[in-house]
């Protein structure tokens, strides 16, 4: 089978399990005078995260997951990554100012049957799907630079200035774009 056929198998397992969790969290959410949750599922989650619940004024709430992690751990991840995720969600709508993985998330995992919540994934991740930001082409009198994108956004803002160690020279953009991808900083 091919990885995109994978995908969208596995895609189908994690917004059954989001359906289901939803349904289970129904009387949690009555209890607190709170509607049901509709939120908006992405698979576009990066780097080291498996997912991440957002929520945001005036907005369908999100989840986003990390298709790269959980395709390795799919089973894991369908039982227990998409219910802490989805326990966030039902957190908030419940509690509003509780803390992250405190007391009221611990307890709404419970009752979704994950009997010993945990705060982070222990999920094997290679160097390959670490995060990793491009490189970008700045010059001075006497060669080209390489400034991550944490750097060329900094520049671009106007919060920041970068010399070069052996001129002195300010650095100033190449407009060549960015070099191919390399781990970053």
């Amino acid at each position: 089978m091919q990885p995109e056929a994978d995908d969208v198998l596995l895609t189908v397992r994690i917004e059954a399990r989001v359906a289901e969790l939803l349904t289970q969290a129904t009387s949690l959410l009555r209890r607190h005078g709170r509607r049901s949750l509709q939120p908006v599922l992405r698979y576009d989650l990066r780097g080291q995260a498996a997912g991440q619940a957002r929520w945001q004024q005036g907005h369908p709430p999100e989840l986003r997951f990390n298709l790269a992690i959980a395709r390795h751990h799919a089973d894991d991840f369908v039982r227990v990554t998409v219910a802490h995720e989805v326990a966030h969600l039902v957190t908030y709508q419940c509690y509003r100012r509780a803390r992250p993985h405190g007391p009221e998330w611990q307890s709404v995992m419970r009752h979704f049957g994950v009997a010993e919540p945990r705060r982070c994934h222990s999920y094997d991740v290679d160097s390959s799907q670490a995060r990793r930001q491009r490189r970008w082409h700045y010059e001075c009198r006497c060669r080209i630079h390489q400034l991550s994108t944490t750097r060329h956004h900094r520049v671009q803002r106007g919060q920041a200035s970068y010399h070069c160690r052996r001129c002195g020279d300010t650095l100033t953009y190449a407009l060549r774009g960015p070099l191919p991808v390399t781990i970053g900083d």
